[in-house]
């Protein structure tokens, strides 16, 4: 994604955090998942043979400028779904963190994303065209569009936002996040070769020294021939993953154009933003309602890394609901000194009494240490 508002980027953050904070959890922040059993996974083809490192540094030059999709997400963190997750096809938290989600996804350079996330009877759709970002739930009937700012070097530095913001749903996300963490921390090897979307692909697993970290390992799989992550799969403390993404269809052709025009149906609300100010007619105005709310930080490094949410943020958390709250709050134990710590499968998260909330693949204690100052 092309320089935007910060207005914006935290939009687009807000819907990220599932998925980087189950992918990276190295970096606890979320990703994409299980298959319905992937595209012929179970097929190993005969590849020539790579290294570690040959892989390593295959996948993080690799340079795809376009593809399209359907990629399949599945959580398995041992959570029961929330309210309004079952198939409104919301880009909400709750929606990602349990059970199996479908999207499909055009890519075409950095001017060029599209993201549809598909539910049974509703779709939600993210579209970058140039300077033109579009947002559409139609289960709401409700059309985002932001004006991007016009690409400077300055603007580039102080409000640029990663093209990765899109495919942070996808297996290169994933990987991308995953892969931050490689360190002498990591053991690094080749597991078989594996079929993905009908493409041939090495197998890269990743897997943590430091105890600390609830990830087991993380399974990357590889195209052959374009060093594109077709797969990433992540394991906490069950034999299958705890949290997946992978195409079950690819095409490395460009799309049409015309798929990165967006149209708003007819009936839908549209609400425009401009550099993160409301536009009325030919007038910007600063939006009203309270001062920016503080902004999460990333504590500790690699494996060991925690989602650190000020007490503000925490209590308004993206797509929150007052069920989703009391089936969380009825999931989570309370510790001896008031703070509150729900565990599942890979992900642990810790709300303190004061309100503040730490989000990470690490164990209790981390999370603790994260609360009480002690991590970096």
């Amino acid at each position: 994604m092309t320089p935007t508002s910060s207005r914006s980027r935290r939009r687009l953050a807000a819907w990220s955090v599932p998925v980087v904070v189950i992918a990276t959890l190295s970096a606890a922040v979320t990703a994409a998942n299980l298959l319905p059993t992937a595209a012929s996974a179970s097929t190993h083809p005969n590849l020539p043979v790579r290294s570690a490192a040959q892989l390593l540094a295959a996948v993080q030059t690799a340079d795809v400028k376009a593809l399209s999709g359907t990629i399949v997400e599945t959580a398995r963190l041992g959570l029961p779904s929330l309210p309004g997750a079952d198939n409104a096809a919301a880009l909400r938290w709750q929606t990602l963190v349990a059970g199996t989600h479908t999207a499909r996804i055009w890519l075409d350079g950095p001017d060029r994303q599209r993201l549809a996330l598909l539910g049974t009877l509703a779709e939600s759709d993210v579209v970058h065209n140039g300077r033109d970002l579009w947002t559409y739930a139609s289960n709401t009937q409700k059309v985002g569009h932001t004006v991007l700012p016009a690409e400077t070097p300055r603007a580039a530095k102080t409000a640029a936002v990663s093209p990765n913001d899109l495919t942070a749903y996808t297996p290169q996300g994933a990987a991308a996040e995953a892969l931050k963490a490689v360190d002498p921390s990591t053991v690094v090897t080749v597991d078989r070769t594996a079929r993905v979307a009908g493409q041939p692909a090495y197998t890269l697993v990743l897997t943590p020294r430091d105890a600390r970290s609830t990830v087991r390992k993380v399974l990357i799989a590889i195209d052959a021939k374009r060093s594109v992550p077709l797969r990433v799969q992540v394991f906490g403390v069950g034999s299958a993953p705890a949290f997946e993404t992978a195409f079950t269809d690819v095409s490395f052709s460009r799309p049409a154009s015309s798929v990165f025009r967006f149209t708003a149906p007819r009936g839908a609300t549209v609400t425009n933003d401009l550099l993160g100010a409301h536009v009325k007619g030919d007038k910007t105005t600063k939006p009203a309602g309270p001062a920016r709310r503080a902004t999460p930080v990333v504590l500790g490094a690699g494996w060991t890394s925690v989602l650190a949410l000020p007490a503000a943020s925490s209590s308004g958390a993206p797509g929150g609901s007052a069920g989703a709250a009391s089936l969380l709050a009825r999931l989570t134990t309370t510790l001896p000194n008031g703070d509150k710590l729900l565990r599942s499968a890979l992900v642990n998260v810790l709300t303190t009494h004061d309100g503040r909330t730490f989000v990470g693949a690490v164990t209790p204690s981390v999370l603790q240490q994260a609360a009480a100052g002690q991590l970096r």
